[in-house]
């Protein structure tokens, strides 16, 4: 319509790719909002992202595609907040880090394509980027990964540990109530894709699906 605070936003999943992304993707906007200034809110599960399946599968481009949306909606839908209230709102995020370690820095690495996504197109979508349930393994894991960042990007970074309530509500304004009820909220899981490990076959399956068949 042109009416940028008219902005509105439905999960769903119709296509196979969208199901796809909902299955095996780690990113999800909150159906809540940060109750200071009314910034939507994003959880991403980073300790779940099976990165190398994405590889094995061939399905890259696929999750680049559906992390651009993501990122794009964020965008949107902070710049509605920011029309409707007459100031500039950016979106929180909160990183679930619970399960990364040493062990997921090749990962890591290989997830450079996607992130720079964020760095090279969206680098003001958000106004703070918490990290709660991070092991101490994180600190080494994240010396490799902010250099994926800009500068403004760091200065934005809080890392928590597991008891991150009241260090998240003083870093970004989100309550508990407002996060998935995996990292002890009040909101549905099924907020955020759920991030499950790609099966043997998945990206062969997925692109079988979306050819058009034969009458």
């Amino acid at each position: 319509t042109g009416d940028v605070a008219a902005w509105a936003w439905a999960r769903c999943a119709d296509t196979p790719e969208a199901a796809f992304l909902w299955r095996h993707g780690w990113f999800g906007r909150i159906d809540a909002y940060a109750p200071a200034d009314g910034a939507p809110i994003a959880v991403w599960r980073v300790g779940a992202v099976d990165v190398d399946g994405f590889v094995r599968e061939d399905v890259m481009d696929v999750i680049r595609r559906g992390f651009a949306t993501h990122l794009e909606e964020l965008l949107q839908a902070g710049r509605a907040v920011s029309a409707r209230s007459g100031r500039v709102v950016r979106a929180r995020l909160v990183i679930d880090a619970h399960g990364v370690g040493l062990a997921n820095l090749g990962q890591m690495r290989k997830m450079k394509q996607i992130m720079e996504l964020g760095k090279q197109f969206f680098p003001e979508v958000t106004a703070s980027v918490t990290v709660v349930r991070a092991p101490r393994s994180f600190t080494t894991l994240y010396s490799a990964i902010q250099n994926f960042l800009t500068a403004a990007q760091r200065r934005k970074v809080c890392i928590l540990g597991n008891d991150f309530e009241a260090g998240l509500m003083a870093h970004a304004g989100v309550p508990m109530e407002s996060l998935p009820a995996f990292l002890g909220g009040g909101r549905p899981d099924g907020e955020v894709a759920t991030s499950l490990s790609l099966p043997q076959g998945a990206g062969a399956a997925l692109r079988a699906s979306a050819e058009p068949r034969s009458r």
